[in-house]
């Protein structure tokens, strides 16, 4: 206790002594005693008390109360009013200097010593906050994703330099604003709103992340691709008091996504191309009939032993119908050669459509192409075990506008 100095601010001298006294009997220092404002804050700048004493009334032009702010705002002194006087005016204008506390005069040394101690004590608790709130506000401000905090309404509170960036918004603009007119975010692929991270949180109480193909709108109208993760604002009692949304920029990622499935393509696009030039021979006009089956059948083998693997990584535990599964590949496949494709499966009306060819012409003067790719879809047809097979009712080699293939299943298959 005896380390804590209290500097006492009272322009009657007589009860500025026994004020004195009594503070130094319960074993605080009493490093000066002044009797004006304008003393009393040069008195706070060159002992650095821990506590001021201070009556509201005083002598000159700068009562209590003024000094006691300009004590805070310069020094962030905790202040502790004396005063006779208990009226609402007077009350109304000294809380505005955030006092730790009031002592009416007359007073006795226990409201006195317990005034000075609550006061001591809130103000240390206090400046634990305030320092602990600097260092989360550091670390947010310095860690590498974005960061908005809200509290439990979802209003914005928070904003680091990385999320201001990103949104486009200013901290100072976008404080006190609801999170979704700021952070904006669509899906990707329907350009339908996603639903608020607030409003997920606060229904699971719980960590959540936001689906891929998630867009933020800026403030500027620009589209970004972001990932996200929000997490609730607890206190000691597991009350959720706001949540914390940290996101990133996954622009060059996505970039690097799609150079990755380009170059992927590309691979499989020349392995294709690779059949298709094994195949060649094929049609070569002095090729005997013979021959030429035993080659088509050599392509054919070929085709499956690379593509049968890939088609059955997709098949166990297969929840979907098989031919539903089996057109989404093949369309998936085609797509890699450059062949659009569209599938048409109901009503035991089963087509398999191209809307394109990447060979039209090349096919106007050589089977060479379409022969391929019935050889593909007629093998891969079979990988599927339905009963039934495949017809082409139209080509666009023969000036048809599609190429189209019919699944024709028997009567008695069951899809599964």
């Amino acid at each position: 206790m005896a380390s804590f100095k209290i500097l006492v601010v009272e322009d009657e001298s007589i009860v500025a002594m026994d004020i004195k006294d009594r503070l130094e009997n319960m074993g605080y220092i009493v490093p000066a005693i002044t009797s004006s404002g304008e003393e009393a804050v040069e008195k706070a700048s060159e002992t650095n008390p821990d506590l001021v004493l201070m009556d509201i009334v005083l002598k000159g032009e700068m009562d209590g109360i003024d000094a006691a702010q300009q004590i805070k705002d310069n020094f962030d002194i905790p202040v502790v009013y004396l005063t006779a006087y208990s009226d609402e005016r007077t009350l109304k204008r000294a809380k505005i200097t955030g006092p730790f506390g009031y002592i009416i005069k007359p007073f006795e040394d226990r409201e006195l010593h317990s005034a000075i101690e609550v006061a001591l004590y809130k103000y240390e608790m206090e400046s634990k906050l305030k320092a602990n709130e600097k260092w989360l506000s550091t670390t947010l401000e310095s860690i590498g994703d974005a960061v908005i905090t809200t509290d439990k309404n979802g209003y914005i509170t928070f904003m680091n330099p990385i999320a201001q960036k990103i949104t486009e918004w200013k901290q100072d603009e976008a404080l006190g604003n609801p999170l979704e007119n700021i952070f904006k975010i669509i899906n990707e692929e329907t350009g339908n709103p996603v639903e608020s991270p607030v409003t997920k949180v606060l229904q699971k109480g719980s960590i959540t992340g936001i689906k891929d193909h998630t867009i933020l709108i800026t403030k500027n109208g620009r589209q970004i691709p972001i990932d996200n993760t929000s997490s609730p604002i607890k206190d000691d009692k597991n009350n959720i008091n706001g949540i914390v949304l940290i996101f990133q920029d996954i622009t060059e990622r996505k970039s690097a996504e799609k150079e990755k499935e380009q170059l992927l393509k590309e691979k499989a696009r020349g392995e294709l191309f690779g059949f298709l030039l094994s195949a060649m021979p094929v049609f070569a006009s002095n090729i005997p009939p013979h021959i030429r089956n035993n080659i088509a059948k050599s392509f054919s083998d070929r085709f499956e032993i690379n593509m049968k693997p890939k088609f059955e990584e997709g098949t166990p535990n297969l929840n979907e119908n098989i031919l539903n599964y089996y057109t989404k590949w093949i369309k998936g496949f085609l797509s890699n050669l450059g062949i659009e494709a569209e599938a048409t499966l109901e009503n035991h009306q089963n087509y398999l459509k191209f809307s394109n060819c990447p060979w039209e012409k090349e096919a106007e003067y050589s089977p060479m192409f379409c022969m391929i790719c019935r050889i593909i879809i007629l093998r891969s047809f079979t990988w599927t075990s339905i009963k039934g097979n495949v017809e082409q009712i139209s080509c666009m080699a023969e000036g048809s506008n599609k190429c189209t293939f019919e699944f024709i299943l028997a009567k008695d298959h069951i899809l599964k």
